[in-house]
């Protein structure tokens, strides 16, 4: 049984400027990431290019590696709107998924907390149930200019910000927890 060397209520929250890399980064470091916490569970929006241009993002399950539309520009579907795009139902069904299937000592990583789930919507109510109510840590990605209102959002928990340029550092210094 893996040893945990951080509080399991811990939420790391990965932020930086929009473009600065946070998503990339957590692809590069999934391996790294994966033998600290062999239980890696959640999932990352991936940009999809249609001509050269953010057509919209994709949701990558971490445990099974499938691909499920998750936004895409507004007029292409019904769904919650999202600046220019609209949340697919079936990309939000399947986060909610994701972010519910886990276990108390599984590392979650959700990509990303925005606008809409601060005012409640999105992935929020899977989230913050999830959170709320188990003993599990999380890595959640969010954009530098929300981090006042999520770190309001999780008022009473314990948070540690880790900002995208300093990401690789803390990685492999182990500031993310998992094995001894």
């Amino acid at each position: 049984m893996p040893v945990f060397n951080y509080p399991h209520y811990v939420i790391y929250l990965l932020t930086g400027a929009v473009g600065s890399g946070k998503t990339t980064f957590l692809e590069r470091s999934l391996p790294s990431l994966r033998e600290r916490h062999p239980n890696l569970d959640g999932y990352l929006s991936l940009r999809v290019l249609a001509a050269g241009e953010t057509a919209g993002y994709d949701l990558r399950d971490l445990r099974t590696a499938a691909r499920t539309p998750l936004l895409r520009k507004i007029g292409t579907a019904d769904g919650q709107r999202v600046g220019p795009y609209v949340l697919l139902p079936r990309g939000l069904a399947a986060a909610g998924e994701i972010i519910r299937r886990g276990g108390p000592a599984d590392l979650l990583i959700v990509d990303e907390v925005g606008p809409l789930e601060l005012a409640g919507g999105g992935v929020w109510p899977a989230l913050i149930g999830e959170l709320s109510g188990r003993n599990r840590p999380a890595l959640v990605v969010v954009r530098e200019s929300l981090i006042d209102d999520v770190r309001a959002a999780f008022a009473g928990r314990e948070l540690k910000v880790i900002r995208a340029e300093a990401a690789v550092v803390a990685v492999s210094d182990g500031d993310l927890g998992g094995r001894s």
